[in-house]
């Protein structure tokens, strides 16, 4: 089959707007510039090596700390205990562990885990310091109490029907 010069059959296609070489509406590269040439329905094969590495592994280590109380549960149970049943200055002891675990917490919030740790030991100290003092007031009482029970002399006032301590 062969076409005329311009390209298209006879009849075909319409020249305006057409250009040698390339088609309707179509702008040609800039100068200098040649299209790959085309070989009537055969291709041209090219032997490119493409090379495909597999991308290096990279591992991502996430770290799960529980974050703890810092005693803080010991400390309101203590300030229970010793509000109640003990005295001021354990009672004392036990709301400055609040505040101390209070702080241990904001400091394991923020990254500081150090003075996380050291913040809680310090929180548990006043508990346990304040459960010793609470002890040690309560060995007082029952001391005194025992001592004063059986250091007195009892005897039966029969006209009050009473028994005095002298």
């Amino acid at each position: 089959m062969s076409y005329p010069q311009g390209g298209y059959p006879q009849g075909g296609y319409p020249k305006e707007g057409y250009q040698q070489g390339g088609y309707p509406g179509y702008q040609p590269g800039p100068p200098g510039y040649s299209p790959a040439p085309y070989y009537g329905g055969t291709q041209q094969q090219s032997t490119t090596t493409v090379v495909v590495g597999q991308p290096t592994a990279s591992h991502t280590t996430l770290l799960y700390r529980s974050s703890g109380d810092h005693f803080l549960t010991l400390s309101i149970v203590m300030t229970f205990i010793c509000i109640f049943c003990g005295g001021l200055l354990p009672a004392v002891l036990t709301v400055a562990a609040i505040f101390v675990s209070l702080s241990a917490k904001d400091d394991d919030l923020h990254g500081d885990e150090a003075c996380a740790r050291r913040k809680g030991r310090i929180a548990l100290f006043l508990n346990i310091l304040s459960a010793v003092l609470t002890l040690v007031g309560y060995a007082i009482i029952i001391g005194v109490v025992v001592k004063v029970v059986t250091s007195c002399t009892r005897y039966y006032d029969p006209y009050d029907k009473n028994y005095y301590c002298y």
